[in-house]
């Protein structure tokens, strides 16, 4: 594959020059052979369950200890120390809006460049964790003599996360979305990038948070890092994003928010601060490493031919307008309440005929419930399933019932939290928001004639992550919204 860097301008691309390498620097003044050989060499992320059925001493999982393990052994002061990379998730990571993908895809690049400076392994690349193919978390970090061990988890060894937050038919449905708004969640509501309300949607809201949430221990906070599942989890998240924009052809945004933004909160594997604009880290799938593919079990073929070359340069530096354009909206706005073993149900009064005219608008017109206002709970030991017209759910309806629209998972910062009780507010902590595509669901109603009437029922059923009760947790919210979206 021949690469023609030249969209990008001299200013641009110099000011990204790092992040490329040498090789990559050659072809774009020019191009040469050896160059495009080292680029279709460049290593590969592959899936570190079947790299430990095949081999417990596998080079890839090698490397990775002896970098875990260089990495704690320098001083917590050296922002490429194992502590050093834990702080600045802790302190400046982005989530809840569609920066959580380049600013993860930033921080995994420059993670993997310390791996290799530390253990001399220039051929090293970070594995993912397949959570659809293999739900639990994988043996690998199991070995109690392993640096790959971290102490406590939630789970243990055979727990397996749930099918409604990873699997093959939910994650299939988020990599149905043609929106990145839906696909990727919306821009966030302020210049700070961590304020609420906000309004998470597909990968984040469901895989991303739920596994976090699965995982537990560490993982269930910003200090995350400290657990070495974490990198393989958002590889993951990352190979994801990868396949939806490359494989799959579906546009990142085009917003100038979005692509101007400069992710400046890391380190090379010197320790030298870098600053990568938003827009650049699309490439880096396809000039900086590549994934070994993280197919779902029985995966649908791709709805297009694959791009290549010159057009897919086009592609990826044209993007797309995203904005979601709602209406009409169906609305209530009152304080609900839905507990573990306590599911709430809420009626909408909806317009059958603007409802009916959406299902038949075509792929930019999406239905979308919005469960917003939502105080983020002060536990979230628990996620929460999305089912339509079926006000008997519980926690034992599976995700094969018609009704079922989907899931979102909780994912935030205690110390949010804390400023907020600190300040003596009344709320438990900042209010958030999640957006769930209900098309799919609905058509199916429809066509099973069960959208006469002029109400939509809406049942929210908090489940308990494994192994956690969960008894007396849950959500409050203060609006939930069908709407018809377009874009």
């Amino acid at each position: 594959m021949e690469l023609d860097l030249g969209f990008f301008s001299r200013r641009d691309f110099l000011k990204n020059l790092a992040v490329f390498g040498t090789a990559n620097v050659a072809l774009w003044a020019g191009g040469c052979e050896s160059c495009n050989q080292q680029i279709q060499n460049r290593p590969t992320r592959k899936n570190i369950q079947e790299l430990w059925d095949n081999n417990h001493s596998d080079p890839v999982i090698t490397t990775y200890k002896n970098a875990v393990t260089a990495m704690k052994a320098l001083p917590s002061s050296d922002p490429r120390s194992w502590q050093g990379q834990m702080e600045i998730h802790l302190n400046k990571c982005i989530h809840r809006n569609w920066l959580w993908l380049p600013w993860h895809r930033v921080y995994l690049v420059y993670f993997e460049r310390i791996c290799r400076k530390l253990t001399g392994d220039d051929s090293f690349a970070l594995p993912y964790w397949n959570w659809n193919t293999h739900p639990a978390v994988p043996d690998p970090f199991w070995d109690t003599s392993s640096p790959l061990f971290h102490s406590p988890r939630g789970v243990t060894q055979t727990d397996q996360a749930d099918p409604s937050i990873v699997g093959t038919s939910v994650l299939q449905n988020i990599l149905n979305e043609t929106s990145f708004n839906l696909f990727a969640s919306g821009p966030p509501p302020t210049s700070d990038l961590h304020a609420g309300p906000d309004a998470t949607s597909g990968l984040e809201a469901t895989p991303h948070n739920g596994i976090h949430g699965f995982v537990g221990g560490d993982m269930a906070s910003f200090s995350s890092p400290l657990d070495p599942v974490f990198y393989t989890h958002h590889c993951m998240c990352d190979c994801m994003w990868a396949h939806w924009n490359i494989d799959l052809n579906n546009a990142n945004t085009n917003d100038p928010a979005w692509a101007n933004f400069a992710i400046n909160d890391f380190v090379d594997e010197s320790g030298n601060p870098v600053s990568v604009n938003a827009a650049v880290t699309v490439l880096f799938p396809i000039l900086t490493y590549q994934y070994e593919p993280c197919s779902l079990a029985q995966e649908q073929a791709p709805k297009a031919p694959k791009l290549t070359g010159k057009e897919l340069e086009a592609f990826l530096k044209a993007g797309a307008p995203s904005k979601l354009e709602f209406g009409p909206r169906f609305e209530v706005r009152q304080s609900i309440s839905a507990e573990v073993g306590k599911p709430s149900t809420t009626a909408l009064t909806v317009d059958p005929g603007a409802l009916m005219s959406a299902l038949q608008g075509g792929p930019h017109t999406r239905l979308v419930l919005t469960v917003g206002d939502a105080q983020m709970p002060p536990k979230r030991d628990f996620f929460v399933r999305v089912f339509l017209n079926k006000p008997d759910a519980t926690g034992d309806t599976p995700i094969e019932d018609p009704h079922f629209a989907g899931s979102f998972a909780f994912f935030f910062d205690e110390s949010a939290m804390k400023g907020h009780e600190a300040a003596g507010e009344t709320s438990a902590a900042p209010l958030t928001g999640f957006l769930v595509d209900v098309t799919s669901t609905l058509q199916k109603l429809n066509q099973a004639g069960s959208l006469s009437s002029n109400q939509a029922q809406v049942t929210l059923v908090p489940v308990p992550q494994v192994r956690r009760e969960a008894a007396g947790e849950g959500l409050t919210f203060g609006r939930l919204e069908l709407a018809v979206a377009r874009f």
